[in-house]
């Protein structure tokens, strides 16, 4: 006797399991939560990642297809739902809850994504429901005869499948480009991005500096009782003729922190693109010399340090505090230098062109 077909009430249980599911390896992947036991960690967590991605991507595929497809059956979207779950989804949270093989920055980046791709998969999982929801009632109404002539999903329901299938294809792509890149890859793209909001900072502060005097050349130029808006909420913070203490400090500050934005290309093209593809944690570091990855965990603190203290730099300036300006340009500048003797020698403890350049690099920052 042949086995009984697989019902929609047994499909709604599953997808009512696998929403549950989500819930909890999302809960698994938010910033504070600790490492689970239960899962292992694969011996590279990357490849993993990389595998388990493109299989949810084919599977997501399929069955976006059995959705679309009419009629309805529940049987092969049950086993498709399940293959998933057991798959490439247990297998996406071991990879991005693997303590020590990740690094700190690359960890909490692939957590972000995993998380990004869990929600994209529970709302294909959320058209799966209401799909079968509809169907369900068909045969409530009219029994399975009159469900057997459902049409397929309608307008709405195909574009809400090719939806959330088409996203989580996006998250998919963007993950597998995430362990292409490797780590190197990544603390790239974040310094370029810290070296981009510096420098922006840095011509703010001086465009700033270089408007002193604009509206101390035009007395008298103001229109009606109240002025205009620069004259009624900018003048607290404008930097007159008189404040040369401060436009010194504010010359200087542009020169050094031009010269930080100079020490973020050396250091994106002499060591973060040079950063060793092999396991950090196995990476075998020279006799002596700290493991890599915790150089590189320290090095991009610094990296991200910088823009921050030019935020607070530029606000001493706007608050017209000299002293302050001073004490975060050498905040600032203290960082940078710190920055370019924790990576002075390359990764494997020698000395290369990089050691020499950062060492006459340091002597110019220190001038006064």
């Amino acid at each position: 006797m042949p086995p009984k077909p697989a019902s929609l009430r047994t499909l709604l249980d599953l997808t009512s399991t696998t929403l549950a599911l989500l819930t909890h390896f999302q809960s698994s992947l938010s910033p504070t939560a600790t490492a689970d036991a239960s899962i292992p960690p694969p011996p590279n967590p990357l490849q993993a990642l990389k595998a388990c991605t493109s299989l949810l991507k084919s599977h997501t595929t399929t069955l976006s297809l059995l959705l679309l497809t009419p009629p309805l059956t529940p049987s092969a979207i049950i086993t498709k739902i399940g293959d998933v779950s057991s798959g490439p989804l247990t297998g996406l949270v071991g990879a991005a809850v693997a303590e020590g093989e990740l690094g700190d920055l690359m960890q909490a980046e692939v957590k972000v994504q995993v998380r990004r791709l869990l929600g994209a998969w529970g709302e294909v999982v959320g058209c799966v429901v209401r799909l079968a929801e509809r169907r369900k009632k068909l045969e409530d109404e009219g029994g399975a005869a009159q469900a057997k002539k459902d049409d397929g999903p309608t307008e709405g329901e195909r574009q809400a499948v090719l939806a959330a299938t088409g996203v989580v294809w996006e998250a998919c792509d963007a993950l597998v480009k995430l362990c292409d890149g490797g780590i190197a890859g990544l603390v790239v793209r974040k310094a370029e991005e810290w070296r981009s909001v510096l420098l922006d900072a840095v011509e703010e502060l001086k465009e700033w500096g270089d408007d002193v005097d604009d509206d101390d050349a035009e007395e008298g130029g103001s229109d009606g009782e109240f002025g205009d808006e620069d004259e009624m909420f900018g003048a607290a913070n404008k930097l007159g003729k008189e404040d040369k203490e401060l436009k010194e400090v504010l010359d200087k500050s542009v020169k050094k922190l031009k010269m930080v934005g100079v020490l973020y290309q050396a250091l994106i093209k002499r060591r973060l693109k040079t950063f060793p593809s092999i396991s950090p944690a196995t990476a075998a570091s020279a006799k002596g010399h700290k493991n890599p990855m915790t150089t590189l965990e320290e090095l991009m603190k610094l990296i991200k340090s910088m823009p921050e203290q030019v935020d607070d730099l530029a606000s001493a300036f706007y608050d017209l505090d000299a002293d302050e300006a001073k004490t975060m340009l050498d905040k600032c500048c203290g960082e940078a230098k710190s920055a370019a003797t924790l990576v002075k020698q390359n990764w494997s403890g020698n000395d290369d062109e990089f050691t020499a350049w950062s060492t006459k690099w340091v002597d110019a920052l220190n001038a006064p």
